[in-house]
């Protein structure tokens, strides 16, 4: 029994097997479950059903009967994997599809938040674990094949495998829950598709899985936010100087409308009212950077409940997702602070979120940043069994909104995007930045493995446009803070990380990749340094930065060459903007062909400099330092 599509095509054997036949996606396999950490024998099996482009396999367990359904249309490739179970399992995996080997020239996954997407070239020296979500674009034999399941799919998606030397081992697709009363089980549609255009494939993937249209046309609103600079250390004083300070600058006041006040602020998870370093109280602040003329915008971490909050020690277990022991549990963790965490299918924690939104917006903020959501899902089990996990932070994010009167911006931070657009406005796509070359190369991957995203399911936030370094600040206590100091144990060895770590170990030149990332990418803007402190040169980063032309959002061309992107393209109104970065700790060449890339211009300057770029003969080429970029505006 076979079916097929141009490129592709999905082979029954004899000996019970499936042979895929799909570019590097060639071999056998068969599907599988598991339930509660056991896999169930699926050799014996029926055909039940079969045409030129469609049948079925059916089998049953005593624990279980299920299907295996297999089409061909449209160009895809489709597998679904359906089961009917006898009695409630605790852990449910169900596997359409596995390869024990492949050998991609690239390998792209999804993570199931911001930062983590998975970008391997090959080959590779060493070997690692890999976890990807919602789709995988894997590169070899001359195209690409990707493989996907739907962004809103009611139970969790995976791509695992191992990355060794020239070879993916173990690479399985499933789909899994826990602690869920369900008999029936659904993997949701597996589909593989071929192209010679990744970004075409992602492209139709994206608009296939838009939940809500929406125009977002507009550039967003510049900001300025606490958490990089200050992080708990923040206070209204502080707050209030940079705002000031912003608002007094001639070029800074024009763009940067939004001051944001981050972690630090509350008295603790849980409670959400101001401690003494805001000793005015929240409203008293909103109504002073009102008269400044900003938007006031909080940082809240809706679902977190720090052990002495009243709301952990009053009402733990109505309220609180469960650990295995049906118990609460501390399911968050963040730089050794734990915390329960809000079961969002309990009516008693909506309600709770909402009010909290309802008094926050009351005081007259109109901006809120979403943080670690995805940390709810760390609970083993919620009260309601019926609602699907990839449902627990929508259902978070929809009472925020809810409470807020549907009338403030929302940015989903540690936001699962298996949870859709509809509730959010931007959404966090990289992790964490600091002024630091590990963390700004690190966030590269996943600013530019989410472009799928970016200006249409919302938009996209690479995290902070930050200015300060060594040599465009003047402030004495750049690297007072010492993040790291929180993981010394008492029988800890000695690490200098401990003390030493610095969220700034960068020149300027390292700053201008992240900022022009940031600016390709048509992300998101929020400055987050001590501005009164930055020097000049500090100073027209950041002005440079907040009035620069907004763009379409960008196209990392190379992502598939290497681990990480070094060319984009961004279109302009007036043109092109195209960054080349050099990764590398050596000095590089590089070349660009503008007519290679559907590019004509009679002249380019360097963004950073403003000094003329040659493009006379077709093409902008040089050498770029180590650890820098060039951003060139070509028109």
């Amino acid at each position: 029994m076979r079916i097929q599509t141009e490129t592709m095509s999905l082979t029954l054997n004899d000996d019970g097997t499936l042979e895929l036949k799909a570019g590097v996606l060639n071999g056998r396999f068969r599907p599988g479950i598991v339930l509660d950490g056991a896999a169930l024998p699926m050799e014996t099996f029926a055909l039940s059903e079969q045409s030129a482009d469609h049948f079925v396999l059916n089998g049953s367990h005593s624990r279980c009967s299920w299907k295996f359904h297999c089409s061909a249309s449209a160009g895809k490739i489709r597998l679904r994997l359906t089961a009917a179970l006898s009695g409630n399992a605790r852990k449910i995996e169900l596997i359409p599809y596995s390869a024990p080997r492949i050998c991609p020239e690239h390998f792209l996954a999804q993570n199931l938040r911001m930062g983590g997407c998975v970008s391997l070239h090959f080959p590779r020296s060493g070997s690692s674990v890999f976890e990807g979500h919602h789709f995988a674009v894997l590169k070899g034999g001359g195209g690409f094949v990707m493989v996907s399941a739907p962004l809103r799919n009611r139970l969790m998606t995976d791509f695992t495998g191992t990355a060794s030397a020239s070879a993916v081992t173990d690479f399985k697709c499933s789909a899994g829950t826990s602690h869920e009363d369900l008999l029936e089980i659904d993997s949701g549609e597996f589909a593989f598709t071929t192209g010679d255009d990744p970004f075409l494939l992602m492209d139709r993937w994206s608009n296939e899985n838009l939940e809500v249209k929406k125009d977002l046309s507009r550039p967003p609103v510049s900001g300025w936010n606490s958490w990089d600079y200050y992080r708990w250390t923040v206070t209204e004083e502080e707050v209030l100087r940079n705002a000031e300070f912003i608002a007094r600058d001639p070029v800074l006041s024009r763009h940067v409308k939004r001051i944001i006040v981050d972690d630090g602020w509350q008295y603790c998870y849980g409670e959400w009212e101001a401690n003494p370093l805001f000793p005015n109280g929240m409203k008293h602040l909103a109504d002073e950077l009102k008269k400044m003329g900003f938007e006031p915008g909080l940082w809240v971490a809706p679902s977190i409940a720090e052990p002495h909050s009243r709301l952990a020690q009053l009402n733990p277990q109505d309220t609180m997702g469960l650990g295995e022991n049906g118990l609460p549990c501390l399911a968050y963790e963040c730089m050794r602070r734990v915390g329960f965490v809000l079961d969002p299918t309990v009516e008693k924690s909506r309600e709770f979120i909402r009010d909290i939104f309802r008094r926050l917006s009351g005081y007259g903020f109109r901006y809120f940043k979403l943080d670690f959501l995805c940390s709810t899902l760390k609970a083993r089990q919620f009260h309601d069994r019926t609602v699907p996990r990839t449902d627990i932070v929508r259902r978070i994010v929809e009472d925020a909104s809810t409470g807020a009167g549907g009338e403030s911006v929302i940015l989903g931070c540690n936001y699962s995007f298996a949870s859709g657009n509809r509730f959010v406005d931007f959404v966090r796509v990289g992790g964490d930045i600091h002024a630091r070359w590990d963390s700004i190369r690190h966030n590269s991957v996943s600013v530019a493995g989410t472009t799928w995203a970016a200006g249409k399911h919302w938009i996209n936030d690479p995290d902070f446009a930050l200015c300060r370094a060594s040599d465009t600040s003047d402030d004495p206590q750049m690297h007072a803070i010492r993040a790291l100091a929180v993981f010394n144990a008492p029988d800890s060895e000695y690490n200098d990380n401990f003390i030493g770590y610095t969220l700034v170990d960068t020149k300027r030149a390292q700053m201008e990749v992240l900022l022009s990332l940031v600016l390709v990418s048509a992300g998101v803007i929020h400055l987050s340094d001590k501005m009164p402190l930055l020097n000049e040169s500090g100073l027209e980063l950041a002005r440079k930065t907040v009035s620069a032309e907004p763009g379409e959002p960008g196209r990392p061309v190379d992502l598939f060459e290497d681990d990480y992107a070094s060319l984009w393209i961004q279109k302009t109104a007036a043109g092109h903007r195209v960054l080349q970065i050099n990764w590398t700790d050596d000095a590089k060449p590089f070349s660009f062909e503008l007519q290679k890339h559907g590019i004509s211009a009679e002249k380019a300057r360097n963004f950073w400099n403003d000094s003329a770029v040659d493009v006379s003969s077709g093409k902008m080429e040089g050498i770029l330092p180590a650890r820098s970029c060039l951003l060139a505006e070509l028109s």
